[in-house]
């Protein structure tokens, strides 16, 4: 296998771990962008309904749930919620496994159900294929998923953040 292929066909656990330990390329077919814009399309016109409630994209989160975020408050909700969830502690997990996580991230991203942008696809990849890997720390998560903070921890790389951000 020289790169892994993102187009929508079953790929193996094998395959990703092969490739996150090789850093083989990833790349991301033309059709599952389309598929992920046609999605994002959706939404967005979900959106310009200025009556449309839609949870996480304009409300607040799990008891705010229906309390809805101002057009001009939405960019800040959606900071805020990677901010206040990318917090952990203890070593850094092995640049192997965190590649494997940017890998699935990008696979889970480009079903086309999530209301993405495919330029966000497309970053995760370039940022992969360049070798920016975000810390991810080993101890401190949120929520009955117990992913939350990893997953937040996965949209930094070193030294960047709208604001400084310190472990936890």
């Amino acid at each position: 296998m020289q790169k892994l292929i993102i187009d929508g066909t079953l790929l193996r656990a094998k395959d990703i771990y092969s490739a996150a330990k090789n850093h083989l390329p990833v790349e991301i077919s033309e059709e599952v962008l389309g598929r992920v814009e046609k999605n994002r399309s959706y939404l967005e016109k979900k959106m310009e309904d200025p009556n449309a409630v839609i949870y996480g994209i304009n409300t607040g989160f799990g008891s705010l749930c229906n309390v809805r975020i101002s057009d001009e408050h939405l960019h800040q909700l959606q900071e805020n919620l990677v901010l206040s969830h990318a917090c952990g502690m203890g070593e850094p997990v092995p640049a192997t496994i965190v590649r494997a996580m940017q890998i699935l991230k990008t696979i889970n991203l480009s079903f086309g159900y999530s209301g993405v942008r495919s330029e966000l696809i497309q970053q995760l990849c370039l940022h992969y294929n360049h070798g920016i890997l975000p810390i991810i720390y080993q101890l401190g998560s949120l929520g009955a998923s117990g992913d939350l903070a990893p997953l937040a921890q996965t949209f930094f790389r070193p030294g960047w953040s709208p604001r400084r951000v310190w472990p936890c």
